[in-house]
């Protein structure tokens, strides 16, 4: 029996990370979810994850900023980020952190479908 992915999933919108943590989980996914990145950061642990699904924009510390604080932790982590922005914010996102790369950016709104391709994409990397 495969081990499931395990993802930490950070949105400060409560409805989107109830829907996709559910969403997720019926797929065989084992989700951690936080509505503030401060908690997942203060509650993120070297080798508990496999992926990460960050929002990008939050009001407490944006997404960009915990996925950097995030790999500081565990370098091995995947990064997926979550945006409205579209390649907008991809190309603005390369110009900030050169070097820096993620393995997917999705944007909202995004079908459970559309995401787990994504995750298998890039956890097979």
């Amino acid at each position: 029996m495969e081990v499931p992915t395990r993802i930490i999933l950070v949105d400060n919108d409560y409805g989107v990370v109830s829907a996709l943590k559910t969403g997720l989980e019926r797929k065989g996914f084992s989700v951690s979810s936080f509505t503030s990145p401060l908690e997942a950061l203060s509650n993120f642990e070297v080798e508990k994850y496999d992926l990460a699904l960050l929002d990008i924009d939050m009001p407490e510390m944006d997404g960009l900023r915990l996925a950097q604080e995030l790999l500081r932790i565990d370098n091995r982590l995947r990064i997926c980020f979550l945006t409205a922005y579209g390649s907008r914010f991809e190309e603005s996102y390369r110009e900030k952190f050169p070097g820096f790369e993620s393995y997917c950016y999705l944007e909202k709104p995004i079908t459970i479908a559309q995401i787990v391709d994504a995750i298998h994409n890039a956890v097979a990397r």
